[in-house]
């Protein structure tokens, strides 16, 4: 029974010495791995510096603590086939993926504007006449108008009688049987100079008999705006008959901002509305712009001649003008694509190699959801969204500080003022 103990004992030491054996030699192999296998190392990514994230655009050659946040430093990495003077930076393309970003590409074209403005309908100073007698006498008569009324030309207005023009006239009737031409010519030309009108004087000269009684009537048609004269007055050549103010093309006046006179030009097309009669068009002769500016509201003044044969359009009414207007051909990028920092305004392109590459532009002009731009190229493709992220990557690795340097000296002070204001 014993030796049968000691059998079993010394088997079991044996099992446990050979399996100690066993499990040392295969940790050997596993850690050394076999004679024949070569050693493989991962390689290390190499740092460039180390940068606050809070403030990217410091760079530090050694980590630790940020003396601008209570935070680590953060190691800026070299990315495969990016080089530290690299034009532009790299993203991973799965992040560009992730985060969405679009870019489209800039195009040749004409900004839009569009403008609306309050209008004044006004009367038409180009026709604008004073009616007078040129002489002393009385009046006659005074037809049934009042200021305010519509006259046609050749509305009788007043019944005069003046004894120079009668007494000129009866030294022509004199002269045509004894005078000579140039003297009758002068006595017609006096009469003129008088103020009589033309008609009478034609009616002297074919019917050769004096006239006693002579009718001023309107000269154009308009609006009187002045008729102040009553039967039984005497007249004197100061005394104004009447005044009238033409409404055919009528006037139509705006003030439009000093910043919006660049949107004036050859391609501009105005369009009128009025309350009084909506849906319905009027045609616009010609506008212009006057040269001088309100000091006050720093505004200019525009005016424009407007159709008007039925007189529909009324001085003192209220008008909308809507401007349509379109720039010179010029490259045309999202409005949202361009970074303005107040000091300089750029954008993020990507070339060819697929990297993004910051550049300097100036906004043109801008409407409608696009820009015209000056720095870039027809068919160069931007970023248009998720430029904070691009943005703030440039910036740390050093490509907006190579994009300024490029630009050359006109840059400088634009970054010297960058820099300023983020201190």
């Amino acid at each position: 029974m014993a030796s049968l103990k000691l059998k079993y004992t010394a088997t079991m030491i044996s099992g446990l010495i050979a399996g100690g054996l066993i499990s040392v030699a295969a940790y050997h192999y596993i850690i050394s791995g076999p004679a024949s296998a070569p050693s493989a190392s991962v390689p290390e990514k190499q740092v460039l510096y180390w940068y606050d994230p809070m403030k990217p655009d410091t760079k530090f050659d050694k980590p630790g603590k940020s003396p601008f946040m209570d935070m680590e430093l953060v190691p800026k990495y070299r990315e495969q086939g990016e080089g530290e003077e690299s034009p532009g930076i790299h993203i991973n393309p799965t992040l560009v993926q992730n985060l969405g970003l679009k870019t489209e590409k800039s195009a040749l074209g004409q900004v839009q504007y569009q403008l609306t403005l309050p209008g004044n309908i006004n009367f038409n100073d180009y026709q604008f006449v004073r009616v007078q007698a040129r002489a002393n006498g009385f009046v006659e008569r005074v037809y049934p108008l009042a200021i305010g009324d519509s006259v046609s030309k050749g509305t009788p207005l007043v019944d005069i009688t003046i004894p120079d023009w009668v007494e000129a006239q009866s030294e022509y009737l004199l002269l045509t049987t004894s005078g000579t031409a140039s003297q009758i010519n002068g006595v017609i030309e006096r009469l003129r100079l008088a103020g009589m009108p033309e008609e009478d004087i034609q009616r002297l000269k074919s019917s050769r008999r004096i006239q006693t009684h002579f009718t001023l009537k309107a000269p154009i048609d308009g609006v009187l705006t002045a008729f102040d004269l009553r039967t039984g007055m005497n007249i004197t050549k100061e005394n104004i008959v009447a005044q009238i103010q033409g409404i055919d093309p009528i006037w139509v006046t705006a003030a439009i901002p000093e910043n919006a006179a660049s949107l004036l030009n050859k391609n501009s097309h105005f369009s009128l509305s009025v309350p009084a009669y909506a849906g319905q068009s009027f045609a616009i002769k010609r506008w212009s712009l006057l040269p001088s500016a309100d000091a006050t509201t720093r505004t200019l003044q525009l005016r424009l001649e407007v159709d008007n044969p039925a007189g529909l359009l009324k001085p003192g009414m209220n008008a909308t003008l809507a401007l349509n207007s379109a720039t010179q051909s010029m490259v045309l990028i999202p409005s949202q694509a361009v970074i303005d920092t107040g000091h300089e305004q750029r954008v993020i392109t990507v070339d060819d190699a697929g990297h993004f590459v910051p550049k300097l532009i100036k906004v043109l002009a801008e409407s409608g959801g696009k820009a015209g731009v000056s720095g870039l190229h027809e068919g160069e493709s931007v970023v248009v969204n998720g430029l904070f992220l691009i943005d703030a990557e440039a910036n740390i690795n050093g490509a907006l500080a190579r994009m300024r340097q490029d630009a050359g000296p006109d840059s400088g002070h634009a970054d010297a003022h960058h820099q300023e204001g983020e201190k």
